[in-house]
């Protein structure tokens, strides 16, 4: 997940859904100005245990933020050649110029191997490449990628749960169904634009299979935008199958990418006090 910190960290409910106040809290254990960061990557593997982490940039300076990880009781070692800072389970790295990472051991590896050859990161992936080429817009403030390893079924299914997961957050849950019903999805990409508290512009893609199998879950979901049988119960629902019926689906080979504005209602609840 890529988040813009530097339009998130303002306020509103943007912040509040990504737990803004939590990730300050982060920072600031780790000696460093929020106000300074401008993105955060947030990733993780199968096994988030194991390899998992943030990606800090912005106008860091490493030498400063070095002296106060030391400070706080971080150890200054090496791993694999690369300096290193380790507070019991916790690693800290900065790769480069304004740049820093803080998660697990293998997760620093991870990033360090991505660094060192462009071909291990995820953006050199095909699958990465076809899912990002078939959104509609760049610069969302919110964007987050799945991939599946190919012939990884469980990671498939895994996958297709979290579609229909992400989309039954919003009452559009039926969509995710759709999808998971097939069983082909290999990733998705999922974005959230900036919005008034009404409606916020919202796109999902998803990679699927094939073009056939595209093209077949294509039209199912364009039946179900004109399904009158849906009926909503209370304005929740009534929100939501309005943003149901105002969606556009757009068929890139074998990528749907399905663009909706949500209701700032159903997108975010109202936080639990």
């Amino acid at each position: 997940m890529t988040i813009d910190w530097a339009l998130v960290r303002t306020g509103g409910e943007l912040r509040r859904v990504l737990k803004g106040d939590e990730f300050e809290a982060v920072l600031q254990r780790l000696g460093i100005d929020s106000g300074l960061v401008k993105t955060v990557v947030v990733f993780s593997a199968p096994d988030s245990r194991t390899s998992s982490g943030l990606l800090l940039r912005g106008s860091l300076n490493r030498t400063q933020i070095g002296t106060e990880l030391k400070n706080s009781g971080w150890s200054e070692t090496s791993l694999e050649g690369h300096k290193v800072y380790v507070n019991k389970t916790d690693y800290v790295a900065m790769p480069a110029s304004n740049t820093l990472f803080a998660g697990t051991r293998e997760g620093v590896l991870t990033m360090f191997r991505a660094a060192d050859d462009p071909k291990e990161s995820i953006i050199a992936s095909e699958a990465y490449k076809k899912i990002n080429a078939a959104l509609s817009t760049k610069g969302q403030p919110v964007k987050a990628f799945l991939l599946i390893p190919q012939g990884t079924l469980d990671m498939a299914d895994a996958a297709l749960a979290a579609t229909s997961v992400a989309l039954s957050f919003f009452n559009l849950g039926g969509i995710g169904q759709v999808l998971r019903a097939v069983n082909v999805a290999r990733g998705f990409a999922f974005t959230v634009d900036n919005g008034s508290q009404e409606k916020y512009p919202v796109e999902l893609c998803v990679l699927l299979r094939d073009e056939d199998t595209a093209a077949l879950v294509s039209g199912s979901l364009n039946a179900m935008k004109a399904v009158s049988e849906l009926a909503a119960t209370d304005n929740r629902d009534q929100e939501s199958v309005r943003a149901l019926r105002q969606m556009t689906i757009v068929r890139k080979h074998e990528v749907l990418a399905v663009k909706m504005e949500i209701p700032g209602s159903a997108l975010f609840p109202p936080a639990n006090h």
